[in-house]
Formats: C-alpha cells, sequence, structure tokens
C-alpha cells in the first residue's frame, strides 16, 4: 500500500468547497486529518455546519473531526475606509447581493455530529506541534486568517508544514477589478502566509477557469451511481447556475470547482501549470486592496522566490482524476 499525503483542509464550505471536501474523504491518496472553518463564502456558524454535513454525509465522522475557526477577518473591516467600502457603489452592490453558492446550506439529508470544542487555531498549532517535520500539508481554500492567525501565535509550526496548497489569487481572473475573493476578504492574513517562509502551491482563478468541468461532466460523473456521485453532480451543477459566474460561463457551459482543484493538485502535482515567482498581496487599503502581485519578469532583485503561481490547469486529467476517486471509492464499498 502507497503512502497517502497527510492533509488539514481550512474551509469555508460551500458548493466547491463541498466537492473539496468529498474528493478529500474519498481519495485512497490523501489521510485528511482534520478540517478548519473559517468566515468566507458564508459565516463561520454556516461553513462549520456545511463542513460537518458533508463529513457526515460521506460517513467519515469517526475518522475527520471539525474545529471552528476565525469569525472575522484578521484587519480588513476595522476600519470604514478599507474592504468593500473601497469598491465602486455598482461593484459593492453586486457583492453584496451575490448568492455564491445558491443555498446557505449543503442539501444533505441531514447531520447529526457537533464540531469539536477546540477552536480552529489551537488544533492546528497542536497537531503541527505533535507532527514530524515537513509531515502535513495544509490545504487552505478559502480566506487565510486561521492558518495566519496560528502563523503569529506560534512560529514553531512553520517548519512542521511540508507545504501550503491553496485555492487562491489570480491575474486575470478576479472577483473585485483587482482581488480574488480569498485574498480580498483577509489581504494581511495572505501576506503573513506569503512572507512565511512555507512552501506555497497557489491553485489560482486563472487556473481553476481553464479547468472547468461541463453539465455533460456533471452527468458523467452522475452515472457512477453513488448517493456521493449523485450529490457531486448536483453541487457541480448548483454552483454553475448561481449568478457569480455569469462572466465566466459561456455556451459550453463552464463550471469551475476551483476548491476541488487545489485537492487535486496535492496528489497531482502536474495537474497545474505553475510559475516559481515572488509573489505578495496589496495590503495597502487602496483600490488594489487584496490584489496578488505576481512578479513574473523576476524584476524583485534579490527578494527571494516564494510561490508556485498557477496560470492554467490540464482540465481533463482534473475531470478524471474526481471520476476515478469516485469510482474507486464505489469499488471499495462493493468489494
Amino acid at each position: 500500500m502507497r503512502d497517502k499525503t497527510k492533509i488539514i483542509m481550512d474551509v469555508d464550505t460551500g458548493s466547491d468547497d463541498a466537492v473539496a471536501l468529498m474528493m478529500a474523504m474519498l481519495s485512497e491518496d490523501i489521510e485528511l486529518l482534520g478540517v478548519t472553518t473559517v468566515n468566507g463564502n458564508l459565516e463561520v456558524a454556516l461553513t462549520t455546519e456545511n463542513t460537518l454535513r458533508m463529513v457526515e454525509f460521506c460517513g467519515k465522522q469517526d475518522t475527520v473531526k471539525v474545529y471552528r475557526g476565525a469569525e472575522y477577518p484578521l484587519a480588513s473591516t476595522l476600519l470604514p475606509t478599507t474592504g468593500q467600502s473601497l469598491l465602486p457603489i455598482p461593484i459593492r452592490e453586486s457583492i453584496a447581493k451575490a448568492d455564491y453558492h445558491h443555498a446557505t446550506h449543503i442539501p444533505t439529508p441531514s447531520f447529526t455530529i457537533h464540531e469539536e470544542k477546540e477552536s480552529a487555531v489551537v488544533w492546528l498549532i497542536n497537531t503541527l506541534l505533535s507532527s514530524e517535520d515537513g509531515e502535513i500539508t495544509l490545504v487552505p481554500v478559502g480566506p487565510m486568517t486561521n492558518i495566519a492567525l496560528a502563523m503569529r501565535a506560534d512560529p514553531r509550526i512553520i517548519p512542521k508544514i511540508r507545504e501550503i496548497v491553496m485555492m487562491a489569487g489570480g491575474i486575470e481572473a478576479n472577483e473585485t477589478p483587482s482581488a480574488e475573493f480569498n485574498v480580498w476578504v483577509d489581504p494581511e492574513a495572505m501576506e503573513i502566509v506569503l512572507q512565511s517562509g512555507c512552501k506555497i502551491t497557489m491553485c489560482t482563478l486563472d487556473a481553476t477557469h481553464t479547468a472547468y468541468l461541463t453539465s455533460d461532466d456533471a452527468e458523467r460523473i452522475r452515472s457512477i451511481g453513488t448517493k456521493e456521485s449523485d450529490m457531486c453532480a448536483d453541487l457541480i451543477l448548483k454552483y454553475g447556475s448561481t449568478g457569480d459566474l455569469s462572466n465566466v460561463l459561456d455556451e459550453i457551459h463552464r463550471i469551475p470547482i476551483h476548491d476541488a482543484l487545489a485537492v487535486c493538485s496535492v496528489v497531482h502535482p502536474d495537474v497545474l501549470n505553475t510559475i516559481y515567482c515572488d509573489c505578495h498581496t496589496d495590503i495597502g487599503r487602496s483600490f488594489a486592496y487584496g490584489t496578488t502581485i505576481v512578479d513574473r519578469r523576476n524584476l524583485s532583485g534579490d527578494r527571494p522566490k516564494n510561490c508556485y503561481f498557477s496560470l492554467s490547469a490540464d482540465r481533463q486529467k482534473f475531470v478524471d482524476w474526481i471520476v476515478e476517486v469516485l469510482e474507486k471509492d464505489k469499488a471499495q464499498k462493493n468489494a
């Protein structure tokens, strides 16, 4: 039996996070040590509930525990002149009205499990400190608040981290005119993580928009014939019907399931086309607040490179991986 990659996921669970969680829980190549939740797509109480729903739906409640994390960003909401207030009114209103995941709750039949009493940041620190150096990969697919708080609270965790594979950032495809959503929600947290010295792979919107799924892919997934594949197909199609994708959908009906691509890249790094570069976040609190600044021409001089930044991704490899995970899970349950 081959060794599994040990990961911790940090999520703000809506539809694409739910698919990512399912893939991490069902993949034979991944050992999901636990899940921390954060404010982002929804308030943290709801992202925690949605995470609990997915864990129980996949039958992993005995092995995968859920820890509630930060309710607010580190600093971006402290002043009235930061965050959304910097945006032009039409953009601000469209974000406020956006229904990012088409439903507040992930549509599982029910759930009975509860979050753990320990907070996300405390659990992250304790779990990493008790691990071997370079043993655990962090996979944050929401704002980086929990990760930044843990790093600031106890920097001894940094050498324990094998790699951080995040869904964040972008150049051409962004939520605001300049910033991707996960970065924009908490730019200061992102900059703390980028300056940590950890190996960082950034699965960007530019990558996820090239590794889109289609309604035909969703039906291919549904044809596997399990409750998990049905749920996965439903989540993909539901996410594809949300208003926030109107700027990237076309006659092919391209549906980017952003967070699941980050999980795929943990076990298949070659799914991403990356450049190794110096990357930072604008925390100047002006119109570029939350922008990921990518030095593609190596103009930073002596400043060290700190990020594997993805420019695109292999769509077919990504889709085939989702199908493979679900088919293998079905075969294992039927054995």
